[in-house]
């Protein structure tokens, strides 16, 4: 069973490119741990540990990301550190990011 859904596993894939290979994601996905998923009202973290990572501190926030889930639009940005990578799903405008959000049919742009 995936832990990142399809829209996530595009997202992270994208933002800094060439830090994780597409094995690593899937690797994460497949048959990493969820440690966290914690929404704020305006976004989620989604934090997944896969012991075979050993990876230095990054924020990688580009290119930038966004994606839209009918009028709602959100960005994203991945940190990366030791053996966990944290996935965030922000809205722009400060508005309420559903809590079924990773759920729905979220289209990714660049």
């Amino acid at each position: 069973m995936s832990i990142f859904k399809d829209f996530e596993i595009d997202v992270l894939r994208r933002l800094g490119e060439g830090v994780l290979s597409a094995r690593q994601i899937t690797q994460l996905s497949e048959e990493g741990e969820l440690t966290s998923l914690n929404f704020s009202g305006s976004g989620y973290l989604l934090t997944v540990r896969h012991n075979s990572l050993v990876l230095e501190r990054r924020v990688l926030n580009h290119p930038i990301i966004s994606g839209a889930v009918g009028d709602l639009l959100t960005g994203f940005v991945k940190f990366v550190e030791k053996d966990e990578v944290t996935l965030e799903c922000f809205s722009y405008g400060g508005e309420v990011v559903p809590q079924n959000v990773r759920d729905l049919e979220v289209h990714v742009t660049h």
